[in-house]
This record gives C-alpha cells, structure tokens and sequence, in this order.
C-alpha cells in the first residue's frame, strides 16, 4: 500500500511542450505506445525517498511514471521529454 501522496508541482502541457522523441512510455502487455499526456505532476509519497514524474492524461488521471532522486531530477526530466523549463511549473508546495 502506497502512503500519503503530497502534490509538489504541476503544469498543464501546451502545443509549446511537444515531445522532443528521446524517450518512449509504453502501457499494458501489448506494448501500447502511449499517447502524449496532457499534463505532468511531481509527488512524494510520505515514507518514500523518491520524487515520482506523473504522466497524466486530459482528466488528471496517471498513465505512467517515473522515479526520480530529487524534485530537480524529476524537472530536469520533463525538460528533456516535454521543453518544460523550471520557471513554467505550478508549485503546489
């Protein structure tokens, strides 16, 4: 079971944060190629070391993730995927 899970960032993904091709999420056994999300979250789960990248869909709803070391690491991601600069996300806390 997964504790608490605290909201860090957030950004709505526009037609300026279009996929730079350098990485690939897949989804289910098929090997789906998944869909561009709509927008990215960073959290923490209490008790968890780790910042996770959420990948959501148009509804706020999680298609993937990916683990991260830091808050900066989890950016630094997003920029390298997406073109998100540090100054675009929401701080949530």
């Amino acid at each position: 079971m997964m504790s608490e899970e605290l909201l860090l960032r957030r950004i709505k993904l526009t037609a300026s944060h279009q996929p730079t091709g350098k990485t690939r999420h897949y989804l289910g056994a098929a090997a789906e190629e998944m869909r561009t999300p709509a927008e990215l979250k960073i959290v923490h789960y209490v008790e968890d070391p780790g910042f996770y990248l959420l990948y959501c869909d148009s509804h706020g709803i999680e298609m993937t993730d990916t683990f991260h070391e830091s808050i900066e690491k989890a950016q630094a991601q997003a920029e390298w995927e997406f073109g998100v600069r540090e100054d675009e996300w929401e701080i949530i806390s």
